[in-house]
């Protein structure tokens, strides 16, 4: 049976005066769970937060715990949902100490003095955010990453259910911002409900179990981390480009940012380069040819190979194959047509075995004054030869043939620009 939800919102609308920023936002939040709220600058994260926190009015539906939360009594809802803001005045000269006790007021009598059980749960939330130490300090001398830790510390000392927080880790180097939501994901773990809002992806999905992405005040994901966080909802939402890997400990998604330029600023001739690449050789090219403006293909690609990840990286097409496997007659029919739109072929000397060998021998038929090969430096065509001679003598035949090589970037830009001062025909 399902555990019933500790915040409920439908139809939830929020924002400023006559403006809303948040509009129809409907989303529950169960016990034990910690939820990262994500999207661009000024998508209405922060007014979500501050709505369910009811800093700010809001319409629709919206409930704590089963109860409409406009309901309660301001010392009740301090009990039962705390809030750590991004930032926070700080006119007076409070100790840290007397700042973080304030949360203990909600629970106890008009009048009365706090009792041994509140100091005691102070001192071990300034403890927990590792500030225990400042705690006869004036809230005026704090950096800004000791002011936010303190911040959460009175949140923490409220022993609330419901915790919310905004950019918790805006002002923390990285240490403290693993201190952070490890202790978060340790609260949720021991049933609290904890909703963050974070601006980097990659610890939200290192540290959340769901994930809610806003786009202009509504919600346009809501999951877990691998299913909220793809290359096409973050252009879509973020408008930028990203690779996605697994982190190599956790197995969460982590986000890398490209910049792709493959035709972007393509130069007036329009010049369409084809690379045959393989094992990885022809990445560093890709890379190099992408920023110079060139619209690029790159023919049959392994699906694991990093050739093939760098050209999906910057959306160069290709023709994907399925690793150590023959290639399929449709892959080198898809190979024909790209080599008879290519302007030029910059063959990138690649290990060939049996498999792979008809990509090479494709090239036999393809006038020579359109082809440069990248051969690195120190290296010959027989240490790529793993096809017992053949591919050897099909690089062997394009040199013969008049086609250059250079074991340089520049030099295939050079090629590329019918200036070629480094190229060379060599390599046999």
């Amino acid at each position: 049976m399902t555990e019933k939800a500790r915040i409920t919102a439908e139809n939830l609308g929020a924002g400023y005066g006559a403006q809303d920023i948040v509009k129809g936002v409907s989303c529950a939040f169960a016990p034990g769970t910690f939820t990262g709220i994500i999207g661009p600058n000024g998508s209405g994260k922060t007014t979500l937060l501050r709505a369910f926190s009811r800093v700010i009015p809001s319409s629709g539906i919206l409930e704590l715990d089963g109860k409409d939360i406009a309901a309660y009594a301001p010392a009740d809802l301090g009990m039962a949902l705390g809030f750590v803001p991004q930032d926070e005045a700080r006119p007076f000269s409070y100790t840290v100490m007397q700042v973080v006790l304030m949360a203990r007021y909600a629970r106890t009598s008009r009048f009365a003095a706090l009792a041994p059980e509140d100091y005691s749960r102070c001192h071990q939330a300034l403890a927990d955010m590792g500030v225990a130490h400042l705690a006869g300090r004036s809230i005026r001398t704090l950096s800004g990453g000791e002011w936010q830790r303190v911040l959460i510390a009175r949140a923490l000392a409220q022993e609330t259910s419901v915790l919310l927080l905004d950019e918790p880790t805006s002002h923390l180097d990285l240490a403290h911002q693993m201190e952070v939501v490890s202790l978060m994901k340790d609260l949720a773990g021991s049933g609290r409900t904890i909703i963050g809002v974070f601006h980097d992806l990659n610890l939200a999905a290192l540290s959340c179990n769901r994930l809610i992405m806003i786009k202009v005040g509504q919600v346009v994901a809501d999951g877990p981390p691998a299913d909220v966080l793809t290359p096409e909802r973050i252009r879509q939402v973020y408008g930028a480009r990203v690779v996605i890997c697994r982190h190599p400990v956790s197995g969460t998604p982590w986000l890398m940012p490209v910049t792709t330029a493959n035709g972007n600023a393509a130069r007036p001739s329009c010049m369409k380069v084809l690379v045959i690449s393989g094992g990885g050789s022809g990445s560093d090219l890709l890379r190099f040819l992408a920023g110079e403006g060139i619209v690029l293909s790159a023919g049959i690609l392994a699906t694991t190979d990093t050739d093939y990840q760098t050209a999906s990286a910057l959306e160069i097409p290709c023709v994907p194959v399925l690793p150590f496997s023959p290639i399929p007659a449709h892959a080198l029919a898809k190979l024909k047509s790209m080599l008879a739109e290519a302007d030029l072929v910059v063959l990138s000397t690649h290990p060939v075995g049996a498999g792979n060998l008809p990509v090479l021998q494709l090239l036999r038929d393809r006038d020579p004054e359109t082809i440069v090969i990248h051969l690195p430096e120190g290296r010959d065509f027989a240490s790529y030869d793993f096809a017992k001679g053949s591919a050897a003598k099909v690089y062997g035949d394009l040199c013969a043939a008049g086609v250059p090589c250079t074991p340089t970037c520049a030099g295939i830009r050079d090629f590329l620009s019918k200036e070629t001062p480094d190229t060379k025909n060599n390599g046999s």
